[in-house]
């Protein structure tokens, strides 16, 4: 899998990496699977989750299956890191995960066991390979795979969407679009020319960016364009993990297209266009003026209007949506149609001192990534105070509405002008979260219980966890330590007990001074703190359940 918006955790640059030439005959046999060699980090990807994808065709006026009780497919799961928590979320639902990478099934296969999952199926086997007997499926993910593979294994990917996809059902398939990926295409045939040298993957890694610190170094004087585009795309590559380097860049197939050849390909497997997986990217209003009018008048439908705006800010990613030709979305999102949906915000917001129904009082708040939003509006202001009190947990509409008029202190407008500010709010920033399940505001009980597939993949040491807003969760060492203990059959002084022996016998590192502690007594008093912090940091990231 490959995903290019994913953040991901990279070695620093070091001063003995030096371009080498190889020591080896160039042209050794490929790993039978570089999957198996270098396994692709598994982990969620929110987007993908189907209570989005659902949440999407409910805003186009579509009537997408319950998550709840749905069947989802993944094409190419790895280790099931993206669904594995959305079957023990949904035990009604049917998860199925096919991979090739028979290391990467058997991985996710012991953490499924472990989590005692008996809704989720991953099965070693080849997209090529899925037929008539796999079923029907409400939603289809394939993220990070279409452009790695080559041209027939793209055309069954879209004929299984179209083949194994219920009539009422939504398929998410991701991929790299041009105009962006000329520039990145340039960088990543560079770095092959120079790797593809070397042998093993590691060698391949190590050298590739070896010719990004070169590359760097030797036009740094560069102030052309071609210096500037080219040291931006290297500050990003040196930030990513090696499997995404190696499995991004430097596999033999990365191919490209432009979005309306995208869609074309889905037409031709009878597949309709409904939308994109992070609805705002669909959203002009961020433009200027004349940028909009030009825009509309060349474009002649949703198509061209999209493959302009790609265009305008050369996208190299794209987190596609498709549906059946019988559904007809309508692009012109009402703002009922937020009515029946769960809302929560992002970030919690600090803002008790604000004043909520002053028209002239300012508000600011900001999300995780840094996005602001300043509001004078009363109805949005109060929406946020709302739901920063339930966050992380979600609100439905109608008790958002009747908290707002309780804070505003007025009589009810039927949700009005609240639909109208939380349609604009959503779709112009990503401080508001619409979603068609709710999540559950959990606190760290008197035996506090964390997911089982966190607890399964930390004890298989697997790094990093999926909350239940289907987020990434990063782990340091307490946290591999601890999070297996939250079963549900230790309180806290039991964990602490349990945390205290396994830093004794130095399975758990516990410093003060820069020195190891090995004194029970002493390793306990620096572990309660900690302790008390983990647990609230879990309750936090939804890491834990009731």
């Amino acid at each position: 899998m490959a995903d290019a918006p994913h953040p991901t955790t990279a070695p620093q640059a070091g001063p003995g990496r030096r371009l080498a030439a190889p020591a080896a005959p160039a042209h050794r046999p490929p790993a039978p699977n570089p999957y198996d060699e270098l396994p692709y980090d598994s982990h969620p990807f929110s987007q993908t989750h189907p209570a989005r994808l659902a949440t999407v065709a409910t805003l186009f006026d579509l009537a997408p299956a319950p998550v709840e009780t749905c069947r989802v497919l993944e094409l190419g799961c790895a280790a099931g890191g993206n669904i594995a928590t959305i079957g023990e979320m949904f035990p009604g639902a049917e998860i199925v995960g096919v991979d090739l990478s028979g290391r990467q099934i058997a991985d996710g296969q012991r953490v499924v066991r472990a989590a005692g999952l008996t809704n989720v199926s991953l099965r070693h086997a080849s997209i090529t390979d899925i037929d008539a007997g796999y079923g029907t499926f409400d939603y289809i993910v394939c993220h990070g795979v279409f452009s790695w593979v080559p041209d027939p294994v793209r055309r069954k990917i879209l004929a299984v969407c179209s083949a194994n996809l219920k009539p009422s059902g939504v398929a998410y398939v991701s991929y790299n679009t041009y105009p962006g990926w000329h520039m990145r295409g340039m960088l990543r045939d560079m770095m092959r020319f120079h790797a593809d040298r070397f042998g093993d993957s590691k060698q391949k890694v190590e050298q590739a960016r070896a010719l990004i610190d070169f590359l760097a170094s030797s036009t740094k004087n560069d102030t052309g364009p071609y210096g500037t585009l080219l040291r931006q795309e290297l500050e990003s590559l040196r930030h990513q993990a090696d499997h995404y380097l190696y499995h991004e860049h430097l596999e033999e197939v990365n191919d490209p297209l432009y979005f309306h050849q995208f869609v074309d390909m889905a037409r031709t497997h009878n597949l309709r266009y409904l939308g994109e997986a992070r609805l705002q990217t669909m959203v002009t209003t961020n433009f200027a003026p004349d940028v909009r009018k030009a825009i509309a008048t060349v474009a002649t439908d949703q198509i061209q209007t999209e493959q302009y705006l790609d265009f305008v800010r050369n996208r190299m990613f794209r987190e596609t949506l498709l549906v059946h030709p019988s559904a007809s979305p309508n692009w012109v999102i009402r703002p009922d149609a937020v009515r029946t949906l769960h809302v929560s915000t992002t970030k919690k917001p600090a803002d008790d001192a604000v004043d909520l129904r002053s028209t002239a009082a300012q508000a600011q708040y900001s999300s995780a990534t840094g996005m602001t939003l300043t509001t004078t509006n009363p109805v949005l202001k109060a929406a946020m105070r709302v739901l920063g009190r339930a966050w992380p947990g979600t609100v439905p509409f109608g008790e958002l509405d009747r908290g707002i008029d309780d804070l505003l202190g007025r009589p009810p407008d039927n949700g009005q002008q609240l639909s109208v500010a939380l349609l604009n709010t959503y779709l112009s920033s990503n401080l508001i979260e619409l979603t068609t399940v709710p999540v559950a505001k959990v606190g760290v009980s008197e035996k506090p219980v964390a997911l089982a597939t966190a607890r399964a993949r930390l004890e298989a040491d697997q790094s990093g966890v999926a909350s239940r807003r289907h987020e990434l969760v990063r782990t340091n060492d307490l946290d591999r330590r601890l999070l297996p203990l939250l079963d549900g059959t230790r309180d806290r002084d039991a964990v602490l007990d349990r945390l205290v022996q396994l830093g004794v016998v130095g399975e758990l590192n516990i410093h003060k001074d820069n020195k190891r502690l090995t004194d029970p007594v002493a390793i306990r008093a620096a572990l309660a703190g900690a302790l008390d912090q983990a647990l609230e940091r879990y309750a936090a990231s939804c890491l834990l359940k009731a």
